[in-house]
């Protein structure tokens, strides 16, 4: 994630119903097919067999050993053309490994020269309406600042920012291949987020109106979860439009995490909070939700050479990805085991 030290509003979503239209409903002005799941009582997921089989499956362990072996690729910045293939292959190879769908969408963007690079995408997808999409993402490529610019080939661990949400989505794909979902999950792990965000940029353009039939549920961004240094807590980060949602993620959040306590956050418009992939769906007025490690936990170490192994907090990564799956749960739909 690139840092900025812009000052944050933090309230809570339920504190600010009142810039939610109650007849008219962002969502429904955009055509987003949850309003009438926003409906659905939350106690119904909580009794649901297939519900707890998922959150069980998230394996501490794996997400460990993800980490720390894609962490082990020497740089994934992306003007380093060896770890940037490095990178595509690993995300294929660990995902299909996992029995997964993977596929490269191969892109080029300019910065200073043409970079051949990918977005990897795992597509899982729906029973009865597979054209509602709910796209999961998180950023591959590493940076370590202002080294890289000057030498594009020295380390650049990530292993916060963001190996984490990278084995937070590889979990995520290796446990939704065992069940059934109403609605397609997208999962996208995007190229370039720390110089442009080029990766999310195309996905995003991928639900510009005309150019798909189908309909974006809501965009899941996951960066930075696996270091908490005072408390454990986590935010489901939103602005207006996404607030609904994230609402009616936060109960069943709650159900699926031990350790860690995961609020809803909602971002003015003058202080979007962080620059992260969510953000390129957030100005296009499409529905987004940012899971982070917290907003006040500033990661000391992100962008550095320093964000390496020893920083990560595994525990808090696998509660944090037990959140993410049963967010992903609830917004694709029931499921079946």
């Amino acid at each position: 994630m690139i840092r900025r030290s812009i000052p944050i509003l933090l309230v809570l979503v339920v504190a600010l119903g009142c810039s939610i239209d109650p007849d008219h409903s962002p969502l429904e002005r955009i055509g987003s097919p949850l309003p009438e799941m926003l409906d659905r009582d939350e106690n119904w997921w909580m009794a649901t067999r297939a519900f707890y089989l998922a959150i069980d499956r998230v394996s501490e362990a794996r997400l460990e050993e993800s980490v720390a072996s894609f962490s082990g690729i020497h740089s994934r910045y992306m003007h380093w053309d060896a770890g940037n293939a490095a990178s595509v292959d690993w995300l294929m190879e660990t995902l299909r490994g996992y029995g997964a769908p993977a596929e490269a969408d191969s892109f080029r963007f300019h910065r200073t020269r043409w970079i051949d690079t990918a977005n990897v995408i795992s597509e899982f997808p729906g029973r009865n309406n597979p054209e509602e999409v709910v796209v999961v993402g998180a950023h591959w490529d590493s940076i370590d600042y202002p080294e890289s610019f000057q030498d594009s080939s020295v380390r650049a661990p990530g292993t916060i920012d963001n190996a984490t949400g990278v084995a937070a989505l590889v979990e995520l794909a290796r446990i939704l291949g065992e069940f059934t979902l109403d609605r397609t999950v997208r999962i996208v792990f995007f190229a370039s987020e720390e110089i442009g965000m080029h990766g999310s940029r195309r996905e995003r353009d991928r639900w510009r109106p005309g150019e798909t039939t189908d309909s974006l549920v809501c965009m899941v961004n996951v960066d930075m979860l696996g270091w908490d240094q005072d408390r454990p807590d986590a935010s489901l980060i939103c602005n207006a439009l996404s607030a609904p949602l994230a609402g009616a993620l936060l109960p069943l959040v709650h159900e699926a995490t031990q350790f860690i306590v995961v609020d809803t956050l909602l971002k003015s418009a003058a202080s979007p909070g962080g620059s992260s992939d969510h953000l390129q769906f957030w100005y296009y007025g499409m529905p987004a939700i940012w899971l982070h490690e917290g907003p006040d936990d500033l990661f000391p170490y992100a962008n550095t050479d320093a964000d390496s192994l020893p920083e990560l907090d595994a525990a808090f990564l696998a509660d944090g990805t037990r959140a993410l799956v049963a967010a992903v749960l609830r917004l694709a739909g029931p499921i079946s085991d």
